[in-house]
């Protein structure tokens, strides 16, 4: 690319020097001066401006990239954003009709992670949300989605899978989850989480919806004490 921008370069600036020159009826000695300058300098600068602007190209991708990143993954633990997860689900969703198939959508929230906050500060929640998100990841099925929705705010979406079977799915994980013991600035500390399941099997919900539904069940684990699962009741 270097090499064509300085020829193209270096023949428009010959055949400009020359046309300038030609007009000009300029003598001999003036037109080779001319002439070797106008083949030197395209030489020297075209290389210059193309990696100048390779190098801002390079920067703009690298740009766009993050950007994307930062819009299809949370930044701190790594799981798929909110935007990202709906967007799944929309995928989900088709197959789903299509093979009049199963959708469990688990969402999960950490116990008491305020007072994780307030008493060990906000760094050893964010390193309790990291772990936790990890947990998720090892525990779950290779074709569960996993997001981190917004603040202790967690969802798994489990394909082909009917609410009963979500549920020791997620009794696994809750069980899982709460005899980890982890180990953050030296501190040790225990987590748990709440949980609430939806299901969704070729009717007119929205993920949206959805996730209204799942996130009432999750408030009545919470009510029930914390540490659980609740299935959202249809009526």
């Amino acid at each position: 690319m270097c090499l064509a921008a300085t020829s193209v370069s270096i023949v428009l600036s010959v055949f400009i020097t020359f046309f300038i020159l030609w007009l000009s009826d300029a003598d001999d000695s003036i037109t080779q001066i001319a002439l070797i300058i106008s083949i030197i300098a395209p030489g020297i600068i075209a290389p210059l401006v193309t990696w100048f602007l390779i190098g801002l190209i390079i920067k703009i991708d690298e740009l766009e990239q993050k950007q994307r990143k930062l819009i299809t993954y949370d930044e701190l633990t790594g799981l798929i954003s909110r935007r990202t997860f709906f967007e799944k689900f929309d995928e989900l969703k088709e197959i789903t009709e299509k093979n009049r198939t199963h959708i469990t959508l688990a969402y999960m929230d950490l116990d008491d992670f305020k007072k994780i906050n307030d008493v060990y500060g906000h760094n050893a929640g964010d390193q309790a949300l990291k772990s936790f998100a990890q947990i998720l990841s090892n525990a779950a099925r290779a074709n569960d989605i996993i997001a981190r929705i917004g603040g202790e705010e967690f969802a798994i979406l489990l394909p082909e899978t009917k609410i009963e079977d979500a549920h020791m799915i997620l009794e696994r994980i809750r069980k899982t989850v709460s005899s980890k013991e982890l180990i953050i600035e030296g501190k040790k500390l225990s987590i748990s989480m709440s949980t609430g399941l939806a299901h969704y099997q070729g009717d007119a919900l929205k993920i949206d919806k959805l996730v209204s539904q799942a996130d009432k069940a999750m408030y009545k684990a919470k009510s029930e004490g914390k540490n659980c699962i609740s299935l959202y009741a249809t009526k």
